[in-house]
């Protein structure tokens, strides 16, 4: 058991997203128990003395939020849990739990709109959808932490009041708070969900597996496989959120030929997923777009299938519900634990598309002979085994025998989609028939990269901090993590030593560390890559590399040779696991000659490294005339103004160097820039080394705190 629980990795969104799930079922659950019980007037009551409960957790521990994971000795996944539960899990719980008040009392009521109380679930999915788009925008830029704590019990307070005047009144002494016609006996209520058949709930429950799965999918996709763009994950769950606007409205926008064009939509997406496999690519610019059409199409079916099987019965409305919340669930659990521990790659979006097929066969009984069912069978057989053989043999032929030069990949590509595509459109009209074969074909894509490539992967795994892969383009060996490419290293000849990318002994990392003017006797470094600054270190220096990944260090060890490079030259080489800022604040202060700061060029940068209270630790451990020195090239986002304006705050000098201009072929642009206590220090990066100063044209946002950021603000000054 141990054993298989430290396989359950899964990333920090996915992991917060089983969180919300688990909380907003057991929130369904206790509002679906109590109101059969109790009855929905009385559980009205006892839902605005269960407001007051939140209240123990005023104001938020935003401390607690931040103290970071790893104190417990439980799986990182579970850290998490237990931050979250201690910090926002009751108030989220209480919370989770007003839609299906509101929704019991309108259809309890004597209200018009008693007979679709369902639409309050459109608006309330609304609401998340303002919210999640305008927190980025005019919330975080504007407000640190404690104001927006402030904010937020200011809103629970006005919930709670609007709550209150929405009370229904008690027309008679002991009524319990409804017009007696309106009165749910409650042990009835019991005994109805008791009947409801399976075959109902499996209608309610498949599509919200598959909705939430194909979410999860998709932001995975997006943020891991086409980029890693801060708040990108905003996009698809906002799309997720739409649907669930549009469909639950008064008037349901389920058009028919959303369904028609739903087997066209998962066929785009498997054929997406081959693309990846085979290392193409749409633009980035339509292949967003594209993927975000395919969960909207997927999610508007689900939702669709749902609203068309909801209740009628009232007594039944939180039954329905609790169900959905726990398909929720279940699609959350499958993309974040089971499919990263069943594969490396990104089993999931395929096996969500076959998992949305599957929604839309649930409940469908077609009424067909025994010969034509028979004749289904053999043909989805067939159809399973041709997309299968396709899949794990024509790249094989391809490679073997076909001489196509540097057009091998778009042949492999074009070969195995028509047979693939021919096989699943053969069963569009048949949902159960295609998800059989879009299962079939999920697996088989997990083995065609390799077959496609001719084995040139040389390490591949999958963990709680995304997808590592390491692989040879010809005589140069690659460490990529998502869509980052993280380091590089010659196979063979007279560079095989020499690192290369952002520590080319052109760039301005490698000068300082190759400089007569300095000597570093102690070195920290947080992020280690492919270790390749390490080559740079010899006799009389100790390399102290703070990585929080420890499935990165075996990577850098055993498949490039900078680390083992570095002791041959006689440098003492160590590794701290765990998050660097933490483990540093260990060191006794002015130990350390030269820290290094190398985690920022993976576009999801770690915030809590690179705020003015992080500046303030670094500086502590640093003797005083010692550099930080930070990496700061990122696609997306510009964090040189950020340095510059916590420098300032903390009355440090400051200056910066870029490799723009005549780069070697073997160098890639890099940014880097230079703190330090002492001034002199700064003086002489800048007079020997060809840094500069801060230049008069940059603009100063406000320094990066624990409590605040505005990386909305970082990618527009980019």
């Amino acid at each position: 058991v141990p054993i298989i629980i430290r396989k359950w990795y899964y990333l920090v969104w996915g992991c917060c997203m089983v969180f919300f799930q688990g909380m907003l079922l057991l929130g369904y659950a206790y509002a679906h128990a109590v109101q059969a019980w109790i009855g929905v007037a009385r559980y009205s009551r006892l839902h605005m003395a269960a407001l007051l409960l939140p209240l123990l957790f005023f104001p938020f521990d935003m401390d607690g939020v931040g103290s970071g994971c790893g104190g417990h000795g439980l799986p990182l996944s579970f850290e998490i849990f237990l931050i979250l539960l201690k910090t926002v899990g009751l108030p989220f719980l209480v919370v989770s739990t007003t839609s299906l008040i509101l929704q019991s009392w309108l259809a309890s009521s004597d209200c018009p709109g008693k007979t679709n109380p369902y639409v309050l679930y459109s608006a309330s999915n609304l609401g998340s959808i303002v919210a999640l788009l305008s927190y980025p925008v005019a919330v975080e830029p504007w407000l640190g932490l404690e104001a927006q704590g402030c904010l937020w019990w200011g809103g629970y307070a006005l919930l709670a009041l609007l709550l209150a005047m929405a009370l229904p009144p008690r027309h008679e002494k002991g009524a319990g708070g409804l017009p007696p016609a309106a009165r749910a006996e409650p042990r009835t209520a019991a005994v109805d969900d008791a009947r409801m058949p399976l075959s109902r709930l499996m209608a309610w429950f498949l599509p919200s597996v598959a909705g939430c799965a194909i979410l999860l999918a998709v932001t995975n996709v997006m943020t891991l496989d086409i980029a890693a763009v801060p708040l990108l994950w905003i996009l698809p769950l906002s799309v997720y959120l739409l649907s669930f606007v549009v469909t639950f409205k008064r008037h349901a926008y389920y058009p028919a030929w959303s369904a028609r064009i739903l087997p066209w939509a998962l066929l785009v997406g498997v054929l997406l997923h081959l693309m990846a496999q085979l290392h193409q690519s749409l633009p980035i610019g339509l292949a967003i777009p594209v993927h975000l059409l395919i969960l909207f199409c997927a999610c508007l079916n689900c939702n669709g299938r749902l609203i068309a099987a909801r209740p009628d019965n009232p007594k039944h409305l939180t039954l329905f519900y609790l169900v959905i919340a726990s398909g929720g669930l279940v699609g959350s659990c499958l993309v974040s634990w089971v499919f990263p521990w069943l594969a490396s790659s990104l089993l999931e979006y395929p096996v969500s598309l076959a998992l949305v097929a599957a929604a839309m066969a649930a409940g469908n009984r077609p009424r067909e002979s025994g010969c034509s069912r028979r004749r289904m069978i053999v043909e989805t057989v067939l159809c399973l085994l041709a997309a299968v053989e396709a899949l794990l043999w024509l790249p094989r032929v391809v490679v073997r025998y076909l001489a196509v030069g540097e057009a091998r990949d778009t042949v492999i590509l074009v070969a195995v989609a028509l047979p693939v595509a021919l096989c699943l459109r053969r069963l569009a009209a048949r949902p159960w028939p295609l998800a059989i074969v879009l299962l079939g074909t999920a697996v088989a894509l997990n083995w065609t990269e390799d077959v496609a490539l001719g084995g040139r992967t040389v390490k591949r795994f999958r963990n709680f901090y995304g997808i590592y892969r390491v692989f040879d383009r010809g005589n140069v060996r690659y460490l990529q993590h998502g869509g980052t490419l993280h380091g590089r290293q010659y196979l063979q000849g007279p560079k095989t030593g020499t690192p290369l990318s952002y520590y080319h002994p052109s760039t301005p990392a490698a000068g300082v560390l190759q400089s007569a003017e300095f000597k570093f006797a102690r070195i920290d470094m947080i992020g280690l890559g492919t270790g390749a600054l390490a080559a740079y270190t010899g006799t009389g220096q100790s390399l102290r590399i703070r990585e929080l990944d420890p499935d990165n260090i075996p990577i850098a060890e055993e498949r490039f040779t900078y680390l083992r490079l570095a002791r041959e030259r006689g440098a003492r080489v160590s590794f701290v696991p765990g998050d660097g800022r933490i483990s540093l604040r260990r060191e006794p202060a002015g130990s350390v000659d030269l820290l290094i700061i190398d985690a920022f060029n993976s576009d999801s940068i770690p915030i809590h490294l690179l705020t003015r209270e992080a500046f303030d630790e670094y500086l502590r451990a640093l003797t005083p005339d010692g550099i930080l020195l930070l990496h700061v090239s990122n696609k997306f986002l510009a964090l040189m103004p950020v340095v510059y304006s916590n420098a300032r705050a903390l009355g440090v000098a400051v200056c910066e160097k870029s490799n723009r201009a005549d780069r070697p072929p073997d160098a890639d642009r890099t940014d880097w820039m230079a703190l330090s206590r002492s001034a002199a220090t700064v003086e002489t990066l800048v007079a020997r080394l060809g840094w500069r100063t801060e230049p008069e044209s940059v603009r100063h946002p406000r320094p990066w705190t624990d409590r605040y950021s505005n990386i909305l603000g970082a990618m527009i000054h980019r």
